[in-house]
């Protein structure tokens, strides 16, 4: 009873100021009556009451001025509203722990009800006859009621969630996507209608394909968007190397320059001062976490529902940079059972949480053979997927979107040798050959997907800058022994010149 009490008072402390913490409560089930005492249930339900009203702020003079308009404010409630104010405020992962341990509480106590019923029917049944069948049908309604409370959140019925719908339709603020705009790569988010919201992403493909770089771009467009909370936790890179990536991508000076003396040059420290005063509003709300034996899926749980208690949203991003480094609470030592672990609980979270969840996964030796050198023949088939993950087992099961890169060994060498043949012809105002590989991002699943020409996009990967532009779709008129791509490559030659990235730094 005394942890109850603990739990109380810490609950109802949060509940008293911070409207948010209610709400998510309440989102889980909580409801006035799981609290222990009945100081706590009149307490609670006075609170429900004000964060129903808008227009009330919530905060302990307020509920204090509802207590006494509404009588209640007697001395043993004013000395337990003094305790809950001096009492510490949790903060949202605890919250959401409380709630769970007061609903099992809850849950035990109704049972052990339930059991006594039980009890008393057995040892007086042949005094009273009573039938068993009118019994077990009055027993029946106590025990769903058990098992509904202990559902982790409320389930609203489907014209509820249809009456929204339907009204953002009526309304016209139907959005253009379904999900977050990942912008400037404006093909994949036509293609995948953004990153959606409750989805599980994978993205797989070779050593020194760009993945963490990809994703890196993907999370900091959205962070700056959106103004969301943006979790990107990495068990490869440290918060340095990550944000070096970062910043080169932007300032189109190679990252690994920039934690070296060379960032002392001025033209370097020059673009450094210009690109940080157009990136740093942006990444408010973009964290980048270095990975560890701690950060279990269960932590970054928590992680998530307190930046979004801090930000005031139920909104946020997930990035995973890899899976298979994700650790476990539980020892799994078979490599797939692990993978598959892993995954099932990414997945798990992503519909918790109603977040996009974005995992990166390298390929196992036989898809980094089929990635590593041309195909011997012209074949959308001959490369790299899913099936390929290390441990891939059910991983494309689990996921809604699945993504692999590879390269594209045809389409980078015809436009090295454009570029040059360019150089060499003196059309181009230097001889600074910049390393450019063609990369094909292929979607081999894409649950829901809207009509697209194509399921590959194409990108022009700056191996020194570790950025990406997006080129356009790639049709499967491309994979054809008799495709010329020399008009192909003339017009990506001309889109890296608009962007100006075919200049030294």
């Amino acid at each position: 009873m005394e942890e109850a009490t603990e739990i109380e008072q810490s609950l109802l402390s949060g509940f008293i100021r911070d409207r948010y913490l209610l709400g998510r409560a309440m989102e889980l089930g909580f409801k006035p009556d799981l609290m222990p005492h009945n100081l706590g249930r009149v307490l609670s339900r006075t609170l429900v009451d004000v964060c129903g009203n808008t227009e009330m702020p919530l905060e302990p003079v307020a509920v204090g001025a509802m207590l006494k308009e509404r009588g209640m404010m007697s001395p043993e409630m004013r000395r337990f509203l003094d305790a809950i104010v001096a009492a510490p405020e949790p903060d949202a992962s605890q919250v959401m722990a409380y709630v769970d341990l007061l609903k099992a509480r809850a849950s035990r106590l109704r049972l052990v009800e339930v059991n006594k019923s039980i009890s008393d029917y057995l040892e007086n049944e042949r005094q009273d006859g009573g039938d068993v069948v009118d019994f077990v049908g009055a027993v029946i309604p106590s025990l769903l009621e058990i098992q509904q409370q202990r559902l982790s959140r409320t389930s609203p019925p489907a014209n509820e969630i249809g009456a929204r719908i339907v009204g953002e339709i009526i309304r016209g603020h139907a959005g253009t996507t379904l999900g977050y705009s990942l912008s400037p790569f404006d093909r994949l988010t036509e293609i995948l209608s953004g990153l959606r919201r409750g989805f599980y992403y994978g993205l797989a493909g070779a050593p020194r394909r760009g993945k963490t770089n990809f994703a890196l771009e993907l999370a900091a467009s959205i962070a700056s968007r959106h103004k969301i909370p943006i979790l990107y936790y990495s068990w490869e890179q440290t918060r340095r190397v990550l944000f070096a990536r970062l910043l080169g991508r932007e300032a189109l000076v190679n990252p690994a320059s920039l934690l070296s003396a060379e960032a002392n040059a001025p033209t370097i420290q020059g673009r450094v001062k210009e690109t940080w005063a157009k990136m740093e509003p942006g990444l408010q709300t973009l964290f980048l976490f270095e990975g560890g034996r701690q950060d279990t899926v269960e932590r970054i749980r928590a992680r998530a529902h307190n930046l979004m208690h801090t930000f005031q949203t139920d909104e946020c991003v997930i990035f995973i940079d890899y899976l298979q480094r994700v650790p476990l609470e539980e020892n799994v030592h078979d490599e797939k059972a692990r993978t598959d672990f892993i995954s099932a609980k990414l997945a798990d979270l992503s519909l918790e949480l109603n977040c996009p969840v974005f995992a990166i996964s390298p390929l196992d030796k036989e898809g980094c053979r089929l990635d590593e050198k041309p195909g011997d023949e012209v074949s959308e088939f001959y490369r790299p997927t899913m099936h390929h993950c290390v441990g891939s087992g059910d991983l494309e099961y689990d996921l809604d979107v699945a993504m692999v890169m590879a390269k594209d060994w045809i389409s980078t060498k015809n436009l090295e040798e454009l570029l040059k043949g360019e150089a060499k012809s003196g059309r181009t105002e230097s001889d600074y050959l910049p390393r450019i590989d063609i990369i094909d991002l292929n979607l081999d699943k894409n649950r829901d997907a809207p009509e697209s020409m194509a399921s590959t996009i194409q990108y022009a990967f700056f191996v020194a800058l570790n950025k990406f532009v997006e080129l356009g779709y790639k049709t499967s008129d491309e994979f054809s022994g008799g495709f010329r791509d020399f008009a192909k490559m003339r017009q990506i030659l001309e889109q890296l010149r608009d962007v100006g990235l075919l200049s030294p730094v």
